[in-house]
């Protein structure tokens, strides 16, 4: 047992070991309880022994191998040596194995490698929030120290050395950094929590659930505030420290002079320029996920209901038993109020559960080409009918197509491209199936249906009827006219009618399994749209802060300019020219960078470019709308000085 479902279910029983529980109608003796650690696979709740009742088809393809190198082995030979089994059984096998081999990867490669890209993205986005955060800071500590520049020049004239003044400003920063820290860790605690709804649903993130603020997080978040404290403080540091005495004391340290106007610009405009680069990362992936959903899955999820139901093979023991209990059930959901359609099917589209298998095309020599291979779906007559599949050519299953009739079989718009490519029509045409050696006829072709997501083309696929290949196992689609999710009930109770010991599983609506299926984009989408967010108020905080305290320090400036007559709409244009001067530099270099950034990240991206324009002009538009709101506030305050009071000030 895992020790979740120990812990639930068995309420952490810890005489569990020896009891026999009932799975399928099949007895089972519980021999152990894993460690509350152990996650693979992350959805896993129990383990049993994998048996066979007979030999499966060497055909078929759906099993996952595990092993663990010896000690001393590298992963080189490991793979050498499985190539040479592979090849073997190849040669052995030309029939079913043609083209198969054996690829050996790291298993740390095969659940990181899918989120490694996304991963780094994140990363990315933290690492430039960060670093606004910092520029901001940066920027503000500046114009701060503008107003500090007296102050620092009388410390000085008494004999401070400039060690200790340089000393004294980033003792003052790493203070800010470590409160902000500490805030930060405030954060995190709730953030964990909430991650694990932004989690991306059936991806399997290992150690998720073991996610904390441990002692590393500490040390490292300790390590970062140091770090940043000193990063963000070192430039007002050194602008104060090596500021000309005489003058700033001359001046009264009112006047902005003393402070590098090109250090002050080319602050403002790298923190415009992160922050455009950040939101059009947010904005590509934001029109990626639209893109995404508004691709075409192949059927309609809208009002349809779904669920599992699988029979215990001990009572269900003959080839027709499970056939005459799916009809049943069948027939009392179709009876149901609102119920237009009911089908049943052995694979849903969109979740990635899947097996193929080797076919024979008639007519095609084999070896002639690459293997031809295909994806089968077991389903009933009305299956199609019920997920709103569109059949293009050709008839659907009926009753004529019995266990004893002739092998028939639908297919999809890609297998009878790919493998009938220059016949009319694949209808009429035959394959056979590898194992059992059987010709099947092609009685129809439907629409191409994403079963491995919406941004992955379909591959050829053969849907079969239940009746000629009985299993089991089948997953209901109930279309209805209403809200699927009021006949949830009423669908439990169809089936307990048939059977009251057979359980329901996965019981929920389609466009649930849709969402699901996207659930790993929407999730990267939110948390950098929450990044952009973040960057886009970083930066109107930082780009209002220095425009004010510049306002501030040229407030007799502005005063003697007004004297002279210069007229209050002047005031105001020249603030606001400087400060959107600077947001187009930022805007220019960071919409650049951003281009460039995402073009190594683009196999994230579906159905957009890049370079796309849409995201362009608005990350433009928004950017500099927002650069120009905050530099309003202090033009607006500037225009506003009173001539005698500045002057006298």
């Amino acid at each position: 047992l895992g020790h979740a479902l120990w812990r639930d279910r068995f309420g952490g029983n810890r005489g569990i070991v020896g009891q026999t529980i009932s799975l399928g109608g099949r007895p089972h003796e519980i021999v152990g309880v894993l460690p509350p650690d152990f996650d693979f696979p992350a959805d896993g709740e129990f383990w049993a022994p994998l048996t066979f009742a007979g030999d499966p088809p060497r055909a078929a393809h759906f099993l996952s191998v595990y092993g663990r190198l010896k000690t001393g082995t590298t992963l080189e030979q490991a793979a050498a040596d499985m190539t040479r089994i592979g090849g073997t059984i190849e040669q052995a096998h030309q029939d079913t194995n043609r083209g198969h081999g054996v690829n050996v990867i790291p298993l740390t490669e095969r659940l990181k490698g899918p989120l490694r890209t996304s991963l780094w993205l994140l990363l990315a986005a933290v690492g430039f929030v960060l670093l606004i955060a910092c520029v901001n800071i940066a920027n503000l500590l500046l114009a701060k120290a503008a107003t500090r520049r007296r102050e620092v020049a009388v410390r000085a004239a008494v004999g401070a050395g400039r060690a200790r003044l340089i000393g004294q400003m980033l003792t003052e920063s790493v203070v800010l950094s470590l409160i902000g820290g500490g805030a930060g860790l405030l954060v995190a605690r709730w953030a964990i929590d909430a991650l694990h709804y932004i989690a991306p649903a059936g991806v399997p993130l290992v150690g998720l659930g073991h996610l904390g603020l441990e002692p590393r997080v500490l040390v490292f978040t300790l390590g970062l505030s140091l770090v940043t404290g000193l990063l963000f403080g070192v430039l007002p540091a050194l602008t104060l420290a090596g500021q000309d005495l005489n003058t700033s004391l001359k001046d009264g340290g009112r006047s902005p002079s003393g402070i590098r106007r090109s250090l002050r610009v080319a602050l403002v405009v790298t923190e415009i320029g992160l922050a455009s680069l950040l939101l059009v990362a947010a904005g590509l992936t934001l029109r990626s996920f639209q893109a995404l959903l508004s691709a075409e899955p192949g059927f309609n999820p809208e009002g349809t209901l779904t669920f599992d139901v699988s029979l215990p093979s001990l009572r269900y023991t003959t080839p027709e038993a499970p056939i005459q209990a799916f009809k049943e059930i069948s027939e009392r959901l179709a009876a149901l109020p609102g119920v237009t359609a009911v089908g049943a099917t052995s694979h849903l589209p969109l979740l990635d559960n899947d097996a193929r298998r080797g076919v024979r095309i008639e007519g095609r020599e084999p070896g002639s080409d690459t293997p031809t291979r295909a994806h089968p779906r077991t389903v009933t007559g009305d299956y199609f009918a019920a997920m709103g599949i569109t059949l293009r050519e050709g008839r659907s299953f009926t009753t004529a197509d019995h266990a004893t009739a002739p092998r028939v079989a639908v297919i999809n718009e890609t297998m009878a491209r790919k493998y009938w490519p220059n016949e009319p029509t694949a209808v009429g045409k035959r394959f056979m199936l590898s194992a059992p050696e059987e010709w099947v006829h092609v009685i129809g072709v439907v629409r191409d249906v994403k079963f491995w997501g919406l941004n992955v083309p379909a591959n050829p696929e053969m849907f079969m009827p239940e009746t000629q290949y009985p299993s089991p196992a089948r997953t209901f689609v109930v279309r209805t006219s209403g809200d699927p999710r009021l006949l949830a009930a009423a669908a439990r109770d169809s089936v307990r009618q048939v059977d009251p010991a057979l359980p329901v599983s996965q019981l929920r609506p389609m466009t649930d399994v849709a969402a699901d299926s996207v659930a790993s984009q929407r999730s990267g989408m939110l948390l950098l749209s929450i990044f952009g967010a973040l960057a886009l108020i970083l930066s109107a905080a930082g780009i209002y802060g220095v425009m004010s305290h510049m306002v501030a320090l040229r407030t007799s400036e502005i005063g003697i300019r007004m004297t002279l007559g210069a007229q209050p709409s002047a005031v105001m244009s020249l603030i606001l020219k400087e400060g959107l001067s600077q947001a187009a530099v930022g805007l220019t270099l960071g919409i650049t960078a951003g281009v460039l950034v995402m073009r190594a990240f683009r196999s994230l991206l579906y159905g957009v470019q890049p370079a796309d324009p849409v995201t362009v002009i608005a990350v433009a538009v928004l950017l500099f709308t927002t650069a120009a709101l905050a530099c309003l506030v202090p033009a607006r305050r500037a225009m506003r000085v009173d001539p005698v009071s500045a002057i006298r000030s």
